[in-house]
């Protein structure tokens, strides 16, 4: 199992980047789990959601205590908020756009970074941006 999490704000199109995510591994074959997670409604709050892709029947039903192969950052403010790397798996990759792997501190040395900004440009379309990505990562 495969599991991803996304990291943003209430208002950015998270959920809406991995429903199109999951919908495209249902089209591949695979199970697929989605789960949201945010404490307010209002624009601004951190928020984040989880993708969860195998081949195979997935038993796991929490959002709580994930461990994630891959967090995915989508506004790079929660660098400063919230512990992003919090269950990643030590063979784990972050990847965010506009910054550098000296976001993560003192983490910095065990988790992998990934930087988005050869993968994204202006007018590309996200969700087919993030497919392409993930197959490239080979998480598809």
């Amino acid at each position: 199992m495969t599991e991803i999490r996304f990291h943003g704000r209430f208002g950015q199109p998270v959920g809406k980047l991995v429903r199109a995510l999951a919908k495209h591994a249902l089209s591949q074959g695979k199970n697929v789990q989605v789960f949201d997670s945010f404490a307010a409604y209002r624009p601004g709050a951190p928020m984040y959601s989880i993708l969860r892709i195998s081949n195979q029947p997935i038993r796991v039903r929490s959002s709580n205590n994930t461990k994630p192969d891959m967090v995915v950052v989508l506004d790079n403010s929660l660098f400063g908020v919230t512990d992003v790397t919090k269950g990643l798996k030590s063979s784990g990759k972050v990847m965010a756009l506009g910054v550098g792997d000296e976001v993560l501190g003192d983490k910095a040395n065990g988790f992998g970074f990934v930087p988005l900004e050869p993968l994204f440009g202006e007018g590309t379309n996200l969700e087919v941006d993030f497919i392409n990505l993930l197959h490239k990562q080979e998480l598809f």
